[in-house]
């Protein structure tokens, strides 16, 4: 269960738009925030005096931000000032908190215009071992959150049949229970390409192939949900075909009305086709819904 909630922070609001999540999170699970900002070394021809007044920002923007957040939050909030590359200082920092997730955006801009949290966000996901919840805010946000509740009905969670897809699935379960969320199992069948035009039956042998995988697919999906139908929850399933399994998610997404997307960052289900590898770097691209990431400690780079 949750006990730490780790946000790291650039000092945009942009970046804040990961507070509201957080904050909702640790109310729920009377959790503790931990927010922490980088300041990155300069180089040398940087004017003099600039590592100092980075510091002195650094503490008075969080010592701020704490005063702020503070009553919003479901339990203690804390912050650090940390020093070094980016993504290592923030997965130093996860560690050392022992953060039970992580909430971040997925990019935005800190002091002196620096592009802080794009590559960022994508970088700590392929090293961290812990749950990664990625906020998307629109683009051109200028304005700091106002309110710091979140509300989640229904989670949409993409399985392609590999324990590491099954693994955002727990994850998943135990952020949903906090909200008494509803879920929904859907698997992506990408139709094959045709290997030629002129092959005979080809569009029937493809056409067979594909209802064959849907059915398959669709056992597959309502295992899974009988398991938590069992323990009281509420689930759906949907077999969907899209040969762009990205596109498949944010499709089945809107359909349900989902809340948030959770899914492991890459697997390998039937077919052989890697349904969860940049896929996850798709949908996080075509959504502003929040999306909780997982990857298996011995898949992390």
């Amino acid at each position: 269960m949750y006990q730490t909630i780790l946000v790291p922070l650039d000092g945009s609001t942009f970046a804040e738009a990961a507070l509201p999540l957080a904050l909702t999170l640790s109310r729920h699970a009377e959790a503790r925030v931990h927010v922490v900002t980088v300041l990155e070394p300069v180089t040398s021809f940087a004017y003099e005096g600039w590592e100092s007044a980075a510091e002195e920002w650094g503490r008075d923007y969080l010592d701020a931000l704490v005063h702020r957040i503070t009553d919003h939050a479901g339990g203690d909030v804390t912050s650090s000032l940390a020093h070094g590359h980016t993504v290592d200082s923030i997965h130093e920092e996860s560690v050392g908190c022992d953060a039970d997730v992580v909430v971040m955006a997925s990019h935005g801009r800190g002091m002196l215009s620096r592009l802080w949290l794009g590559s960022v966000a994508d970088g700590f996901v392929r090293h961290s071992e812990r749950p990664v919840i990625v906020v998307r805010p629109e683009e051109g946000s200028e304005e700091a959150p106002e309110t710091f509740d979140f509300a989640f009905g229904t989670l949409l969670v993409p399985l392609d049949g590999s324990e590491l897809s099954e693994g955002a699935l727990h994850y998943a379960v135990e952020f949903g229970d906090l909200f008494d969320s509803a879920y929904h199992l859907t698997r992506i069948v990408p139709f094959p390409f045709e290997t030629s035009a002129y092959l005979p039956y080809t569009a029937q042998m493809n056409q067979a192939t594909v209802d064959e995988a849907k059915r398959s697919a669709a056992d597959y999906l309502e295992a899974r949900a009988d398991r938590l139908r069992k323990r009281g929850r509420s689930v759906t399933t949907s077999v969907a075909v899209d040969p762009q399994p990205g596109r498949g998610v944010l499709s089945e997404a809107a359909a349900v009305g989902a809340d948030m997307i959770a899914m492991a960052t890459h697997g390998r289900g039937g077919w052989r086709r890697a349904v969860l590898g940049s896929t996850a770097d798709k949908v996080l691209r075509g959504t502003h819904m929040p999306l909780l990431l997982f990857r298996s400690p011995d898949q992390a780079d």
